[in-house]
């Protein structure tokens, strides 16, 4: 189970919000609180072709790291992080269609794991992750059902 999730549904087919999270360069262009960049590690590899192992840096509020990619279909974007002050935390971006199947249900989640990965819980600095979550999801709906 998650500590921190934040789910949202978007007038717009999976396929193209798929489209938008993987445009990495593109973030500038709607988002700019909480994801500043990802940036894929490697010439060769494109966000559409990143495998398990693959390597990505990303910058979350001017905090640099390289994450392992972990799986990337089309329903499912996940990464973990390297482990900070022995916690260590997966991040999920999961993309499903509503019942009808013209839109989508986007829920970002990440599961932490460590000797202090309690400080991450819903009642602690969770609050503010789930804070910037909504944020992303907010930012990506509004993305996503304009450029449709």
């Amino acid at each position: 189970m998650p500590f921190n999730e934040s789910k949202i549904e978007i007038a717009a087919p999976p396929a193209k919000v798929r489209e938008i999270l993987l445009n990495f360069s593109a973030y500038p262009e709607w988002h700019t609180e909480w994801i500043k960049s990802i940036e894929i590690q490697g010439d060769e590899k494109t966000s559409e072709s990143l495998t398990k192992g693959d390597k990505v840096q990303v910058n979350i509020e001017g905090y640099k790291f390289v994450a392992d990619v972990v799986e990337n279909t089309e329903t499912l974007f996940s990464w973990q992080g390297p482990p900070v002050f022995t916690i260590a935390g997966l991040h999920k971006f999961h993309i499903e269609p509503t019942e009808d199947g013209a839109g989508t249900i986007f829920t970002q989640s990440e599961t932490s794991k460590g000797f202090l990965s309690f400080l991450f819980s819903p009642s602690a600095l969770g609050k503010k992750l789930r804070a910037d979550y909504e944020v992303f999801n907010r930012d990506l709906k509004a993305r996503a059902e304009t450029s449709t």
